[in-house]
Parts: structure tokens; sequence; C-alpha cells
């Protein structure tokens, strides 16, 4: 313990100082505290059972039955009474989920640059993210974001970690000896001669075990009898099999974890990123646990002890594996074949003072001597690797939330007791009980079919049913929906108003994007970090910044979606008003057209928008491109392909001039090559023409022409009465290209470009 940690006022927090050896008590009556701490583990079962629909006596005819009841109660009001599962809770969960994983599934992502500079970075960046998001995780990000979803509606809160998954295979190779005598090749030409010394040792029985010990600085994996086997079969066979050792996975991973089952924190934690510390519970395969003192550099001591817990489980583990009633299927523990290892992250204060973020690896079940490994988690975000959500604000604490089992368990208590009323009252009526002569021993049970005494000496009677109104159950369970579609935000009936509906929807889409923008900003970063630049450049077509320090702070993110979208008559009413009554009235060029039709495609499909829509940096680059290859295959003679009223004709008109300012050889062709002059002037005409077309509609809609432009051709027609007047220049071949009657090659006649 350093000397600082000697003096008391540092003692209070054993976990403020960061020492090389971890204190494994410390962690793990930090890991105790926070993973069962008041009643929140039973809550959390309590909660599953509201969801489910879960309690003691249950059965699966869904009637009430005396031998099933606790401590042998009788059923009430009686025997085969109505004891229906009411999923009131499940549903409002799954709606909940739906409007979630639509907003996740239709939102825009926009990464966007910290500075004016920063538009072209910005570009390949979205390009980066869009590939993740849409192709590399797609599949996983489904399922994490439904089970995130699930866990904070149901629990109230969870937790995503976002950590970089590096995983290390090893596959059979087949290695020539031509393939040697290549690498010698290339060696050579560097300077080096190891592979020839290498290849020498192969061929020579006698120099066996040199050739052994050099491949084995090439393949420290392999065994040295495999490497002999592989040895003799390169000299006498030619070629042989080798083990080789490869990347099988190095992306980002993103978990949503499972409150106190698998993340949990001391209880006084109000902001994640403050913790003290957070606990990651995993459970490990044998193998899985094994492979980590190759790949990740984990004690081989720890490992071994480790192994000898199979099967073992902290006291607090997963509520939901101790059956609560008699519904659940199978009552097999999910660790007995699993290994139980914890990931400890937290922020200490270095030997300067300095605040890092470390973690260490360790088992409850092991003892407080031996760890896996500590090590600074060397991410350039600077973050804990986690993500909080809440399904409500309303402590700072993150556990201060409630889930939908506890806001309307009353509620689904109520629907229940509704329907079954109604149901056994149904019973009654349609199969009353009987009264008859009271005799001696007769049973008194009020049911269905039942035989009652009475004491009257009447004949057989059925008993009158229940006096009442029946339908009063069916009105208060819709007045129940009716509140609950106020409380959360769905529209029930006429009786709800649609505006609050569409603010409470985007009350929670909004928190729920909000968590997804951290989420992409941590994986963004650790692909800067961890990717190799080559890959990333072949991802996003240029390169980004990926030194540490402009990781953390280069780029802002933002995720939206409005839940007005998800109808499809607002969308086109929406867009209608755009199209036909805003872009009319744009006289100024407010309006970016480009964006507009971007918001157009999004609107009608997100799906085809991210296939169709390029950005506009992307979409000025193909444009510019296009241009300069129409102007190459004219100069090879070829004719362009002519677009009928072109909305891009005005940018390209732009493009042509500055292509053949630039071009010296397109230059040479407009003064010399008849060919090209002719295809460059209609291709002009046909540019012209389109930029006629687009302004002729803005006059047919405003009724003139903007004044700049009548003012610009008042002075093109002065300029040219000035030069008729002026004497006329004798036709000179030289002057004019060398075209015979003075003709003047469209170079010369694209002033107005």
């Amino acid at each position: 313990m350093s000397n600082r940690l000697k003096d008391s006022k540092y003692l209070r927090d054993p976990l403020v100082y960061h020492e090389n050896k971890p204190d494994i008590k410390v962690l793990l009556e930090e890991y105790e505290r926070s993973a069962y701490h008041g009643t929140m583990v039973s809550k959390m079962s309590w909660a599953d059972d509201v969801r489910y629909a879960r309690w003691p006596g249950q059965t699966d005819d869904g009637k009430k039955h005396s031998w099933a009841r606790p401590e042998g109660d009788p059923a009430f009001p009686f025997e085969g009474a109505s004891d229906v599962r009411v999923r009131l809770v499940d549903r409002l969960i799954r709606d909940q989920k739906a409007m979630l994983m639509t907003s996740f599934n239709a939102s825009t992502l926009k990464v966007g640059g910290t500075e004016v500079q920063d538009t072209m970075a910005a570009s390949s960046a979205t390009n980066l993210m869009r590939w993740l998001v849409e192709t590399k995780l797609k599949p996983e990000l489904q399922r994490e974001a439904e089970l995130a979803a699930d866990y904070m509606l149901t629990y109230g809160w969870t937790v995503a970690q976002i950590a970089w998954d590096r995983k290390l295979g090893i596959r059979k190779q087949t290695m020539t000896m031509e393939e040697l005598y290549a690498v010698s090749e290339q060696e050579k030409a560097m300077g080096s001669n190891d592979t020839e010394r290498l290849i020498a040792a192969v061929m020579s029985p006698e120099k066996e075990d040199l050739a052994v010990e050099m491949f084995k600085e090439r393949l420290p994996i392999m065994k040295a009898k495999d490497l002999r086997k592989f040895i003799k079969s390169m000299r006498e066979q030619g070629q042989g099999e080798l083990e080789e050792p490869y990347i099988q996975k190095n992306l980002p991973k993103l978990t949503a974890l499972k409150p106190y089952d698998e993340v949990c924190f001391p209880p006084e934690t109000a902001d994640l990123q403050q913790a003290r510390v957070i606990f990651r519970r995993q459970y490990m395969t044998e193998v899985e646990l094994r492979s980590m003192i190759k790949t990740a550099g984990w004690s081989a001591e720890f490992v071994e002890a480790a192994a000898k817990t199979l099967g073992n489980h902290f006291y607090f583990n997963d509520p939901n594996l101790v059956p609560t009633t008699t519904m659940l299927n199978s009552n097999i523990q999910r660790g007995d074949n699993l290994i139980e290892i914890v990931w400890a992250y937290y922020r200490q204060l270095d030997e300067n003072d300095i605040p890092a973020i470390y973690y260490c690896v360790f088992s409850p079940h092991v003892g407080s001597e031996v760890y896996g490994i500590q090590e600074l988690l060397n991410y350039a975000h600077g973050e804990y690797p986690f993500v909080a959500i809440r399904f409500e604000m309303t402590r700072r604490q993150v556990t201060e939330s409630r889930g939908i089992p506890e806001i309307s368990k009353t509620e689904q208590d109520e629907v229940k007791a509704m329907h079954d009323s109604f149901r056994d009252r149904v019973a009654l009526e349609i199969m009353p009980a009987v009264k008859v002569v009271k005799r001696v021993g007769a049973l008194n049970r009020i049911a269905p079919g039942q035989v009652l005494p009475v004491s009257t000496k009447d004949d057989y009677t059925f008993m009158e049913p229940p006096q009442g109104r029946a339908e009063m159950a069916i009105q208060v369970i819709q007045q129940i929906e009716t509140n609950l579609g106020n409380f959360y935000g769905f529209i029930v009936g006429e009786t709800i108003d649609p505006n609050k509906v569409r603010m409470l929807q985007q009350l929670q889409v909004n928190n729920w994007l909000q968590f997804w923008t951290q989420v992409y900003r941590q994986l963004f970063s650790l692909c800067l970090q961890f990717m190799p630049e080559e890959e990333v450049v072949r991802i996003t077509g240029a390169p980004l910044k990926q030194n540490m320090s402009d990781i953390h702070s280069e780029y802002d993110f933002n995720v939206r979606f409005d839940v007005r979208d998800t109808d499809p008559e607002f969308v086109m009413e929406k867009l209608k008003a755009i199209v036909e009554t805003v872009v009319p009235l744009d006289s100024g060029g407010v309006i970016d057209r480009n964006k507009l039709v971007k918001l157009v495609i999004e609107a009608i499909s997100p799906d085809a928008a991210r296939e169709l829509v390029i950005d506009q940096t992307t979409a000025s680059q193909k444009l510019y491109k296009d241009v300069i290859h129409d102007v190459g295959m004219m100069m090879l003679g070829n004719e362009a392909m002519y677009v009928e009223n072109d909305p891009a004709a005005e940018s390209k008109m732009a493009y042509l001039q500055e292509i053949l300012q630039k071009n010296p050889k397109a230059q040479q062709a407009a003064q010399q090559d008849r060919i090209f002059q002719i295809l460059l002037e209609n291709y002009t005409k046909n540019l012209q023409m389109s930029v006629e077309q687009q302004k002729n509609k803005t006059i047919g809609r405003i009724g003139v022409s903007p004044a700049s432009e009548q003012i610009q051709q008042e002075m093109g027609e002065a300029q040219a009465e000035a030069a008729e007047a002026a004497p006329q220049q004798q036709e000179d071949p030289n002057e004019y290209g060398g075209q015979p009657g003075g003709v003047v090659p469209p170079m010369q006649g694209m002033g107005m470009l």
C-alpha cells in the first residue's frame, strides 16, 4: 500500500487510488453491496410475475382448485371458478417495445463535424456508421436493441455495454515450397536472406532442428512435433500443412445487460459515468475461459482456479431461475455447466493524481488473492464502456425508475377481477344451481350445476341468477383501457386527444434515441481507435483522423425520428404542403432542393433512402465526375447522353467551364478538333435548354423572371451592339482556331459559363 493510503484521510474509500495489485476483498464487498441491496432482486422477480401473470395456486386450465391452493384453502367463490390470466402488462410492454423498435429502425443517423471544415470528414464518418449499423452489426444491434427495450420497460432501467471484441482463431493452411521460394526472392530484393536460410534448413535432414527453431519463431502456436511433421512433408512432398493464427473477429460489440443479473453498481450511483465501480457478470464455458490466457493475457493460476468452480453461483443469482410458481417448464440452472466471471470497472487516480479507468477480472468463488487481470481501459473516449437508459426520469439515481409492471399492476388486477366476475356470472346463468329439499349430509356448495339444499318442500328448481348489470364489468375494463391510453400514450376510441398521444410517444422515443446517440458515439470511437486505416478507407472512400486526441471530440451524433411519420396520411399531407405550397414561394433560393429530395424519399421509405440518397458532398463529386466523363467521351468522338429537363444542368454548366479551363488538352481540342467542337456545342445547348426550362417553370408560377437576369440580359445586348459598331476584323485562321469563315469555336462562345 502506498504511503498516501496509510494516511487515514484516504482510507474512507479504498478504491480512490490505483495499486498494481487490486484488492479483491474490497471488490467482492462492493460487488455484494451493489448486486443485493434493499429489495431490488425480489422486486425484479415480482415484476416478472406480474408481467407473465404468475401467482401461487395457478393451474393450467385457468380455474381455481382447492388442491392447488396454498395451505389447502378452499377455492373461492366455488370449485372451478374463473382464474384467467390477464396479460395487460405484457401487452403494454409489447406495444411500447414495438413503438421503440419502429423508431429505432426508421430513425435517421447523422454524423456532423464540430467545425465547418469537417464537412468532408463528417460525410466519411456517416458512411462508416451506416456500414457498421446497417450491415456489419445489424443482426446483433437488432437483437440487443429489443432486449434493451424489454429490460427497460419491465424493470425501469437497463444498461448497454460497448466494448471492442477481438477474437483469434486457428486454421490449417497448406504451404508449398514454391511459396517459400517466392517469399525468399522478395526478401532478397529487400536485402534479407532469412527465408533462404530457412529453405536450406528445411531441405537438409541434418538441419531439421534448426528448421524447427526457425519455424517456431514464426509460428509459436505450433508444437515441435507438428513442426517436424510439416518440415518433413515439405522436404519430401514439396508441401505441408500448418496451423496459422488469424483474426476471427475485430469489431465493436454491443450487449444489453439485465439489471442485477448481468450488471450492477453501488446504490448511491446517480450518473453511470461518475460511478465508483461498475460490475459486469458473465457466464463462460471452460473453452472460453481457458482461451483467455493467450488471447487476453489472463493469469493461468486464476483460470485453473476458476475452472474448478464450474456450476457454482453467487447467492444473488438471477431471480428468475428460482421457480415462483408451477408454471415454469424447467428449473434447471442456466449456469450448471458455466463459470461465473465478474469484470469490475473503476475510475481511480494514478501516482500523479490523474484519473483513469481500469478493469479487473475476478470470480466470487475463487477467493481474494487470485484474479485474472488488471489493466488500464485504454479507450480513446475516456468513458466507462456503459450507457444507461431509464423508462422515466423521476430521480437522479439510475435505479429510481419504475417499470410498467410496477406502474400498472393494480390495473391488471382490476381487469382480471372483472374478467373472473363476468365469467363466473355467465357460468351461473347458463348452468345455475338446483334447489332441492334439504337432506341430511347434503353438500352446501354454490356453483354451476350444484345441488343446493332448501328448507321448503318445493319441487326441484333452478336458483335465480344474480341480480345486477353484467355489462358493467365490460364498462370498467373499457375505462381502465382509456386511463392507460392517457398514461402511456395510445389511442383508445375517440376519448383521448391525439395530440397528447403524439407528445407522450415522442417523449419516450426521444429518450430512447438519445440512448442510441450515446451508444453510436462510443461504437464510432472504438472503430476509429482499433480498425486499421486501410479498412476505414476501403469502407468510407476517404481517411479519417484516427489518433487518440482527435477521436474523442471530433464529431457530433444525432439520431432522430418523428412519431407522426408512422401515419402515412400525415406524411403525404406534409410532403404535399411542402412541394405545392412552400417550394413555389422560394424565389430567394432559401430551400436546399437536394435536402428536400432526401427528406421526401426518407419520409416515403427510409429503407429506400439508405440505398438511393447520397450526401451532398458525394453528390457533387459524382456530378463533377459525370461531366468529366462526358467531356472525355466527346474528345474521343462519342456523343454525350442528353438529358431532358435536367435539374442539375446549371451545376453541370459550371463544372464544364471549370473542367475546360483546367484541361489544356480539352482547350486544344476545342480549338482544333471540329468534331469535338460540334459535340461540345450540342452538349452545351442541351444544358442551356434545361436551364431555360427550369427558369420557365419559375416564371410560370410567379409570372416574372428575376430582375437580376433581366439586367444581365440588357447588359449583354449592349455589349453585343458595341461589338458590332467596332471595325470589322479581318478573318484570320490563326485567330479563330484555323476554321474557315471565321467560325467561333464553342470554347470562345461560352462566356456565360
